[in-house]
């Protein structure tokens, strides 16, 4: 029986890089927010293995967001607000 393995990559953004956080390995790396640098990161992702999470920025995480090789891993972004907010309502503990 095969086992399905998914894998985290979480990614927070900045105007001058990206850090990520991959789940597996426990490994944390820095880049620069430049498109080269996020394709190169990119590639080295497995698509049916790696799931990135990423914040949405507005403007700072559009480099990412379109990377192309990105669109064959699965990806989510989220908004920082909505997520603080609903853990505001109770419904989900802190910590």
């Amino acid at each position: 029986m095969d086992m399905i393995v998914q894998n985290f990559v979480g990614c927070d953004i900045s105007k001058q890089w990206l850090d990520f956080f991959d789940e597996a390995s426990g490994h944390y790396r820095r880049i620069d927010n430049q498109a080269d640098a996020i394709a190169a990161y990119v590639a080295g992702l497995q698509p049916g293995r790696d799931f990135v999470v990423m914040e949405a920025t507005g403007v700072h995480d559009r480099l990412l967001y379109r990377a192309r090789s990105l669109h064959s891993t699965r990806h989510a972004r989220y908004h920082y607000c909505p997520v603080c907010n609903f853990d505001q309502t109770g419904r989900r503990r802190s910590g």
